[in-house]
């Protein structure tokens, strides 16, 4: 069996028509191993690979994991790496594809593939499979160099007292027609509060009503359902939900473009009190309940319970076969007739505890970097030079890696008077104030060199070259303070100006991008950001940048003048 490892998008995209096949053939396959959900959820991510299997060279695939690769940190130890299934935190459920007559080969060859990366744990979370496919994957990792788990999960007592096992995925069978459900998987009291929930749906009882999310009412229904997420979860597990809200806005929309996203709203009158997000299996008839949110002042008094009968009737009536409830059984779902099946997190690790090869993974140099000069901005100079020493042993010739040890050895020699090193450096700030640019430059080198690492010595230096029309010096100084400070937003900003000099739009217009991201007042770079969208003629959203200027700092005198510019420009008669 032969496995290629795919890390590029226009690779991933010819294993389409293969992909699809398994998946069709596959029992075992679900909609997050589906091509268009997997494929979309790559497009968000990084560092991320697709193990792809065939019988021969030149022979279709028949078995595909995808995968990500992620850093992990032990201070005085640094980074070891870790592999992930993708789609994990955000999908229901992770599995691997394959065609069952080929699948023991697959799984010994995915194997194999996986002992070529340099890892310490393999994460198998919420890994949907049978257990043949699942011991012959993980069966196949030599016993002398791994050790296989399965990860207990934390303990989970919710408010009303229930012990909830996250091992078990929850589902419902549906039957060919909705009232054969009621009189067959619901108690007689389930089946008459199932059908006064639809009746009073019906007759409107409380103004109740749904609606079904559509292409024009898609952002403002998402954004209803983001502030209830955000009323139930913001205060008690922030992290948590700002996690989802980020996922969901980077994957919902495609999905509903698709036609695989089902999202209805219940209504009191005009007030949203209830929403569920769910997704469309079309070729498993699996409806996969993702997420919900309500209103807890809602008056009618079990939105959620209403919610769920009606999207029951609804996925019978469109041929659907199984409504997926997801992790935990929690008791109101097996009031609608529920089984469940168990999904489990298991692990490999290496007998070690210690990255395969005792180094990182060479995917992984250029995040670690990152993370490194993140250590070093915040003075922690000994973790990143420790990091820095992980990256050199395996890549000596890695340029960051070698530029960021470099500054750290020449911060560790740095003079112990300190004191002259901030004289020196607030003398070219008054030189470069004075607009004696030749002694500030000179003055800002001076600082570097007995300080290599000095962040504000390298961005006032490459501000010293812009104004003196050096763009390449200045694009090559303000590189140097961004390997430093990467969330550096005045950084970015001036990395713009310099690109915007040399007139590469598109570029100056992501660093204007990323500086508002890292400082959303930022009105000189929304100004700016407006400079270069009037240069390349597209003068609505110039003006649209020019008045988020504004709106950040209304005196702000360029900003208003850039914008009645413009706006000049966009009513301007032609003559006749």
């Amino acid at each position: 069996m032969y496995v290629d490892i795919v890390s590029a998008f226009d690779e991933l995209d010819r294993l389409r028509p293969d992909w699809e096949a398994v998946y069709d053939a596959d029992p075992e396959s679900h909609y997050f191993m589906s091509w268009n959900w997997m494929r979309r959820y790559l497009e968000t991510r990084g560092n991320w690979h697709v193990l792809a299997a065939r019988p021969a060279e030149g022979a279709p695939y028949v078995a595909f994991l995808p995968l990500q690769i992620r850093l992990d940190f032990e201070p005085g130890h640094g980074f070891y790496n870790a592999i992930h299934m993708a789609g994990m935190p955000f999908s229901v459920y992770s599995g691997i594809l394959s065609l069952p007559e080929q699948m023991s080969h697959a799984m010994a060859a995915f194997a194999a593939s996986l002992q070529t990366f340099n890892w310490r744990r393999f994460n198998l979370d919420e890994i949907y499979l049978s257990d043949e496919r699942l011991q012959a994957l993980i069966g196949s990792f030599p016993r002398a160099d791994f050790v296989p788990a399965k990860v207990v999960r934390a303990s989970h007592i919710t408010d009303a007292g229930e012990d909830i096992d996250h091992d078990a995925y929850v589902y419902i069978p549906l039957e060919d027609d909705f009232e054969t459900f009621l009189s067959t998987r619901l108690s007689p009291k389930t089946r008459r509060n199932a059908r006064w929930a639809l009746r009073d749906l019906a007759n409107g009882k409380h103004g109740m009503h749904i609606t079904h999310t559509t292409s024009e009412t898609f952002e403002q229904n998402l954004e209803t359902f983001y502030a209830m997420w955000n009323a139930q979860w913001g205060a008690r597990q922030p992290e948590y939900a700002a996690g989802i809200i980020d996922g969901c806005r980077k994957m919902l929309r495609g999905s509903f473009d698709d036609g695989s996203l089902f999202v209805p709203v219940l209504w009191e009158e005009d007030r949203a009190v209830a929403a569920q997000i769910l997704y469309l299996d079309h070729k498993k008839k699996t409806m996969h309940c993702f997420i919900g949110g309500r209103d807890s002042e809602a008056q009618s008094h079990s939105p959620g319970f209403a919610l769920h009968c009606y999207c029951l009737r609804w996925a019978i009536e469109n041929g659907f076969r199984v409504y997926d409830f997801g992790t935990g059984d929690y008791s109101y779902k097996f009031t609608f007739g529920a089984e469940q099946h168990q999904v489990e997190r298991r692990r490999v690790m290496t007998v070690s505890e210690r990255n395969i090869g005792d180094r990182l993974d060479p995917r992984s140099l250029d995040a670690v970097c990152t993370r490194a000069s993140h250590m070093a901005a915040k003075g922690d100079l000994e973790n990143a030079a420790l990091c820095c020493r992980q990256i050199l042993a395996v890549d000596p010739d890695h340029a960051r890696g070698r530029a960021l040890w470099a500054n750290l050895e020449a911060a560790r020699r740095r003079p112990a008077n300190a004191g002259e090193l901030d004289t020196l450096m607030q003398t070219a700030v008054n030189d470069h104030r004075q607009g004696a640019l030749d002694r500030a430059a000179s003055g800002y080198r001076r600082v570097i060199e007995a300080e290599p690492a000095h962040f504000a010595a390298h961005h006032q230096l490459a501000l010293v070259l812009l104004q003196q029309g050096r763009f390449e010096a200045a694009q090559t100084e303000v590189a140097e303070a961004l390997a430093l400070r990467p969330e550096d937003a005045a950084a970015h900003c001036t990395c713009g100006n310099i690109l915007a000099a040399l007139k590469r739009d598109e570029a100056a217009l992501a660093s204007y991008d990323r500086a508002i991201a890292l400082s959303p007042g930022y009105a000189t770079a929304f100004n700016n950001r407006g400079n270069v969208l009037r240069r390349m003629g597209r003068l609505d959203e110039a003006v649209e940048s020019y008045s988020h200027a504004l709106e950040k700092t209304p005196d702000y005198a360029q900003a208003a003048l850039n914008k009645a510019a413009v706006l000049a420009e966009l009513h301007a008669v032609e003559p006749v």
